[in-house]
């Protein structure tokens, strides 16, 4: 059984990889056009745009994709499957439209609040992207439940070619940030259009209201939590921006988008894994099988971040100008806050397997909190540095709690031996990365 998995793996984890690497590596790839065309201080403009769609993305997402694996991983019988999956697609649509008109109507007022220059043209065209966002992830994670590997790379590759072909010719015409924004736009709209129709196809319009309250139910503690996690995964560079200008946070951003290439790495197996863990618990050797996986899951996080650790600042001088360089010194310490927010969704199913969501919520409103509260304090006594131990510290914190209650709710007889090694190697690698 479990060489079988390790089958699955490999064929679907090609194609995730593919996938994904298209949909966010691109932006990886695109570096050097980027910085190229946009100066220090549009490319920290972008920045500033990007922490929003982080947190937008979060609030407009609603927890609705780990609600989906949770109802339709645990549900009997393909029908369940089906209903369940409507009825967050149902959900994500009433999202959808909500969110569109705010951003219609309100893009005017909302950018008074961002910490530098952004246009309420910028924001229009980002809003439009963010708005059906649950319109194309659910479908996706519908394809990865139901092992379409083949079709999840084909509807990625379409995105990719759309919002990469629209990026340069727009650029070409001088539109600066605009065209990225678009660009982003048009693809997002034209693949959440044919993700439905495929998924409505299959599943069809399903509404039961104690189902769609139940979802709403286990959803909404992942949102707050979802929601907190933002002084994680953006609120540095929002403090950094409004205390010393976006010009000064290019650097930083760069080094950001080398740190989360791991997680962009490990999404070929949490792609293929996450989907399906919770239906192999119920198997004979369920909690066995998990461990496993989970472990492994992890020295692939550890490779990864070594990698990085090592390549990083050779490819930071070969992809940017001079001007961004200062990356390098940061990348090491983001690659940590990377790695330990990678262990920590790796080795948490046991608190996801209940029916209620809280223990999740509060595990990330106290990590978060104290996190929030280390940036307030020290981004603007110690800068980039400041915003690094807040990171760390917090990110930290949410591992050892996710750990500890996780295997407190439900035990799995890891195994760590092999961890401990990959972990000292990726260190050395990382100082090797740093000297030479």
């Amino acid at each position: 059984m479990l060489n079988k998995r390790f089958k699955s793996l490999l064929n679907q984890s090609v194609l995730y990889g593919l996938s994904i690497f298209l949909m966010k590596g691109i932006s990886l790839i695109m570096l050097p056009i980027y910085t190229g065309y946009l100066s220090p201080a549009d490319y920290g403009r972008l920045e500033v745009l990007v922490v929003f769609a982080n947190i937008a993305s979060i609030i407009l997402g609603f927890g609705l994709v780990e609600a989906l694996y949770r109802y339709v991983g645990l549900a009997d019988g393909l029908k369940q499957k089906q209903r369940n999956a409507a009825e967050c697609l149902l959900i994500a649509t009433f999202i959808a439209i909500l969110s569109y008109t705010a951003f219609h109507f309100y893009a005017e007022d909302l950018v008074t609040y961002f910490p530098s220059e952004i246009s309420e043209n910028e924001l229009y065209l980002l809003g439009i992207a963010l708005s059906v966002g649950g319109l194309i992830n659910i479908p996706l994670a519908w394809l990865r439940i139901t092992d379409r590997a083949g079709l999840f790379f084909a509807i990625s590759m379409l995105k990719v070619i759309i919002q990469v072909s629209l990026t340069f010719y727009w650029l070409s015409l001088g539109w600066g940030v605009t065209s990225i924004l678009a660009a982003g736009a048009v693809s997002a709209v034209v693949i959440a259009l044919i993700l439905c129709v495929i998924q409505l196809k299959e599943t069809k319009l399903s509404f039961c209201f104690e189902r769609v309250k139940s979802i709403v139910y286990y959803a909404g503690p992942i949102f707050i939590g979802g929601v907190a996690s933002f002084t994680l995964s953006g609120m540095d560079r929002w403090l950094l921006a409004e205390h010393f200008g976006a010009t000064q946070i290019a650097a930083y951003a760069i080094a950001i988008k080398f740190a989360l290439v791991p997680t962009l790495l490990i999404q070929p197996f949490t792609l293929w894994w996450f989907p399906k863990r919770f239906s192999v618990l119920k198997e004979q050797d369920g909690k066995q099988t998990n461990a496993q996986f989970a472990v492994l899951g992890a020295i692939f996080s550890v490779v990864i971040c070594g990698a990085l650790g090592l390549l990083g600042p050779i490819l930071i001088q070969l992809l940017t100008p001079t001007a961004y360089h200062g990356a390098i010194a940061i990348l090491p310490w983001l690659l940590l806050c990377t790695l330990l927010k990678m262990l920590a969704e790796l080795l948490n199913l046991g608190c996801y397997v209940e029916e209620s969501s809280k223990v999740q919520m509060n595990i990330n409103l106290a990590s978060c909190g104290i996190g929030g509260l280390l940036l307030i304090i020290l981004v603007p006594l110690l800068m980039i540095q400041g915003a690094l131990i807040a990171l760390i510290a917090a990110n930290a914190l949410r591992m050892v709690l996710f750990y500890y209650y996780s295997q407190k709710k439900l035990y799995l007889p890891y195994k760590f031996g092999y961890l401990y090694s990959a972990i000292s190697a990726a260190a050395v690698a990382t100082w090797f990365g740093q000297v030479s």
